[in-house]
């Protein structure tokens, strides 16, 4: 699998790694809290493990905040359900926080719906591209598990820099297969 990330103004930095999980089969589509997905599309949420079938190849990039704060403080709405895998990407991505003494990120309910917007666009689309939204963003390709996904953005600087921000108080994920089985994974991040 390669990751590359952008850093600043176009660099391109790609790394091989050499990891597989095991596969096991795609988890049922999140509760109803997930944008509803038309049955031509076929897009389902990544399940905690992989496809059936491997992708050839995996990519992550990492986006640095916009100036500009893009959601308010979703505190009066409902907390957002999450999937399986949901839970797995936001426990990960806490543990590693912990590992380095910073405060757990909180799930934002605007964050999670940004982000899972964003998945199931890349998705659809099958491009890997950052949201337009302002927000500090991971995103990612082809990993094969929220562990994989985690320990690819914690292997590249801009990744890791977005995950241990200690300004960051918010979160937003999400990952989307592809009917071919490729995983596309969005982190959002927040004040």
């Amino acid at each position: 699998m390669s990751l590359s990330v952008t850093l600043g103004v176009g660099l391109l930095f790609t790394v091989v790694a050499a990891e597989k999980a095991p596969q096991q089969p795609v988890a049922k589509k999140p509760t109803a809290q997930q944008p509803p997905v038309r049955s031509s599309q076929a897009q389902k949420p990544a399940a905690q493990a992989p496809a059936a079938q491997a992708p050839a190849a995996a990519k992550s990039t990492a986006q640095a905040p916009a100036p500009k704060s893009a959601t308010q403080p979703q505190a009066a709405k409902p907390a957002a359900t999450l999937h399986p895998v949901e839970e797995g990407i936001l426990a990960r991505t806490n543990a590693q926080r912990a590992r380095y003494g910073l405060r757990p990120l909180r799930l934002d309910f605007g964050l999670q719906n940004s982000a899972r917007r964003h998945a199931q666009w890349m998705s659809r689309n099958r491009t890997m591209q950052h949201t337009s939204a302002p927000v500090a963003e991971n995103i990612a390709m082809g990993q094969n598990s929220s562990q994989e996904a985690v320990n690819s953005w914690m292997n590249s600087s801009g990744h890791r820099a977005n995950i241990l921000n200690s300004g960051y108080t918010r979160i937003g994920v999400a990952a989307y297969r592809t009917p071919q089985g490729t995983t596309f994974w969005c982190q959002q991040f927040m004040r």
